[in-house]
This record gives structure tokens, C-alpha cells and sequence, in this order.
């Protein structure tokens, strides 16, 4: 019965964990580039968590419900925009940026513009890293072109080549606010030789709204049954304790 109080009781905990991935998901969902995290479910052995009690911990052999996020990087839509500075990627590729602390970033997000100084920025106003470093566009030369392969041009003139690094072997993606990602194994990826960009479009997040709002009446429900699965346990060990405590 203890048994049974402590599998719901940790079925809640992963499914807080899963309502708390629906939720930034459906607060990011408008927000270029974004990329929504999935929730998998696992079981542990009651046996291999830490209780206080060593006769508990060799009894239990059941399992328990665990929770993990992990970051899923599938292709959003691609939304014409027609500005200049407004950048997709097809494919693999993760346009690059400098932080403010000088360390690399990475974001699907190629909603661009320039500062006072000419050098391209996003939208939290970090550098776009080309392959030679920070890009710096002379708008006197006339207006910004860019090929597939992510090649700059002002007229005949280049401007260099954007940055686009490959962090599909770099394992789980991990987050870095506004947006950007570093890679899960703290590595520097390499180069996407080839990459699509489109010009004039920008990505749109991968969330599915109508899914996720799905999930969160699977949550809602399961989170009850949960709720129910404690309390009946509760009820039936209160009335084993009273019946074997009667004389």
C-alpha cells in the first residue's frame, strides 16, 4: 500500500514536470525559431531510490514513473517576410552569435538588423557571427543579398559568409535563454558546409498549439487519477491499521 502512495505520488511530480514543458511552450509558440521541448516518460526501480528505510529499499521492486525534457530541434514552418535581413534555415544548421560574456550561442531565430555601426545583430542585440567573425554590412554599397550557401553580397561585393554550425551530433541541446542554445556536450560543433538559407523569411517555431493544449488535458487527467490512486491507498491502509488495531 505504502507502495502504491509513493508511485502516485511520483506519477505528480513527473507530471508538474511535464505541465511546466507545456506551458513554456505554448508561451513561446509565437516566437521565431523557437524550439519546444518533449516530455518522455521512464520507470526507475522503487528499490534503487534512496529511502530511509533499508527493508523498504530491498522490498520494492516495483517502478515509478520518471520524467526528462529533451529539446526537439524538428523543422518549423517558414514565413515569408520579405525584409532584407530576415533569414531561414532549411535543414540542418544553427545560425551563429556572440553572448555578451564573448562565448558562441546558437538560434534557429534569423530575424536580423543592423546597429549604428553597420554589424548584424539579433534581436537581443548580439553579433551574427560570420565564418570570419562578426558581419559588417556597408549600407552605402546598396542593399544585402544572400545565396543559399549563406554567401553576403552587397552588389559585387562581399560581405562574407554567414556562420551555420551543425549541432545534431553534439547531443541534447541545452538552453541559454532568449532563444539560444549551446551544445549538450560543451564542444564546438562544426561547420554546415552546404547550408539552405532562404532570404526575405524567417522560421516559425515548432510548436503544435492544438497539440500541446492536448497534452495538457492528457496532464490534467492523469494528474486526477494519480490524485485518486494516493487518496484510495490512504483510505484503504487507515482502515487495515483500524481493523488489525481492534481487539
Amino acid at each position: 500500500m505504502i507502495q502504491g502512495i509513493y508511485q502516485g505520488a511520483a506519477a505528480m511530480s513527473a507530471l508538474e514536470r511535464w505541465q511546466t514543458a507545456i506551458a513554456g511552450n505554448l508561451a513561446s509558440g509565437s516566437v521565431a525559431g523557437f524550439k519546444k521541448d518533449d516530455t518522455s516518460f521512464s520507470s526507475a526501480l522503487l528499490g534503487s531510490t534512496k529511502l530511509d528505510t533499508a527493508e523498504l529499499a530491498a522490498d520494492f521492486k516495483r517502478s515509478v514513473p520518471t520524467s526528462s525534457n529533451r529539446v526537439n530541434d524538428s523543422q518549423g514552418a517558414l514565413r515569408q517576410t520579405g525584409k532584407d535581413l530576415d533569414f531561414a534555415l532549411q535543414g540542418p544548421g544553427y545560425f551563429q552569435v556572440r553572448t555578451g560574456d564573448g562565448n558562441a550561442a546558437y538560434t534557429r531565430n534569423g530575424e536580423f538588423h543592423l546597429d549604428g555601426a553597420g554589424k548584424l545583430i539579433n534581436n537581443q542585440g548580439l553579433e551574427v557571427l560570420g565564418e570570419g567573425g562578426p558581419v559588417n554590412i556597408d549600407v552605402k554599397l546598396g542593399p544585402v543579398t544572400v545565396d543559399n550557401n549563406g554567401r553576403i553580397f552587397q552588389g559585387e561585393n562581399s560581405a562574407g559568409k554567414l556562420a551555420v554550425s551543425d549541432l545534431s551530433k553534439s547531443g541534447s541541446l541545452k538552453r541559454a535563454g532568449d532563444g539560444l542554445f549551446t551544445p549538450g556536450d560543451g564542444g564546438t560543433p562544426p561547420r554546415v558546409e552546404n547550408p539552405q538559407i532562404s532570404q526575405g523569411y524567417v522560421e516559425e517555431s515548432n510548436v503544435n498549439p492544438l497539440q500541446e493544449m492536448v497534452n495538457l488535458i492528457t496532464v490534467s487527467r492523469a494528474y486526477e487519477i494519480s490524485q485518486k490512486l494516493i487518496t484510495t491507498m490512504d483510505q484503504t491502509t487507515h482502515s487495515a491499521i483500524e481493523s488489525l488495531g481492534t481487539p
